[in-house]
């Protein structure tokens, strides 16, 4: 299990339960700082993950120091990080010079047409949720919270696909709804109430959204095309892929994430123009 910490208003990670555990141990984390892993619907203190609070009570350590502490529970309005969009692909060690030149040639066809065709039958009922939402929202304040996960489960099939298709992941991109692997991992933390007036002000998102974002996209694509062909010639060559030029890529996909997410309705954050944490 790979868990990820919010830490100075960023995401830090991922760590596995024991790594956290030593932390806590040793003062440099709190009970009390807010944590997310796989399966858990939104950010909660890492001494109340069962993962970490079930070693905390295994161990000699359950009785000494701060590993025992019980945090209070934090009121999920005031986690931070409410409405980010967080995402987290490896950088790996070394990848697959044959992986990538299926992918580069044969691509389309392996992944690109059964993915791409089952996301498209998605992004239909996607695209319907959003709107059920906006109504939702509009009259409630509220996002129901059985399509927020039906959207964000769709989401993260596509990041999978598109990090495959960016060259930034070995390995076959999984099949279905969610999170199916350590490699890539994404989530949008659910706010608790959002805004009528941005609501509103998304009927107007071609202006205020769309043409600035679009502008902003048409440089950022023509560098992260170029870092694909460079990319794909450093891994060819040596087997690995620049650990700067991986940030940027994951950092073009995060930025894009960002304005989907505001776009569908699944954040009230305004889009940074930045691909950083």
């Amino acid at each position: 299990m790979q868990i990820f910490l919010y830490l100075n208003n960023e995401q830090a990670g991922p760590f596995t339960p024991e790594q956290i555990q030593g932390m806590i141990a040793s003062g440099s984390v709190a009970p009390d700082t807010v944590g997310w892993h796989e399966g858990l619907e939104g950010w909660m203190p890492v001494s109340e993950i069962p993962a970490i609070a079930g070693a905390a009570t295994a161990g000699p350590r359950a009785l000494e120091g701060p590993a025992a502490i019980s945090a209070p529970v934090r009121p999920e309005a005031e986690s931070p990080g409410e409405g980010e969009v967080i995402l987290h692909i490896e950088h790996q060690a070394s990848y697959s010079r044959l992986q990538l030149l299926a992918r580069y040639f044969f691509g389309w066809l392996y992944i690109g047409i059964p993915h791409g065709i089952c996301l498209f039958f998605l992004g239909i009922a996607w695209g319907f949720c959003s709107l059920i939402a906006w109504f939702a929202i509009l009259f409630t304040g509220k996002h129901p919270e059985g399509l927020f996960n039906f959207v964000n489960l769709t989401k993260q099939w596509q990041v999978r696909v598109m990090a495959s298709a960016l060259q930034l992941v070995d390995g076959y991109p999984s099949f279905g709804l969610g999170n199916k692997g350590d490699q890539v991992n994404y989530l949008i933390n659910r706010q608790q109430s959002f805004s009528r007036l941005h609501c509103v002000l998304r009927i107007f998102a071609g202006l205020y959204v769309m043409i600035p974002h679009g502008i902003y996209g048409v440089f950022r694509g023509i560098a992260a095309w170029f870092i694909v062909i460079i990319a794909f010639f450093a891994v060819l060559f040596t087997g690995q892929y620049p650990k700067g030029l991986h940030e940027f890529q994951v950092g073009t996909l995060r930025w894009y994430m960002r304005v989907l997410a505001y776009l569908s309705m699944m954040s009230d954050k305004y889009p940074r123009f930045s691909g950083a944490h």
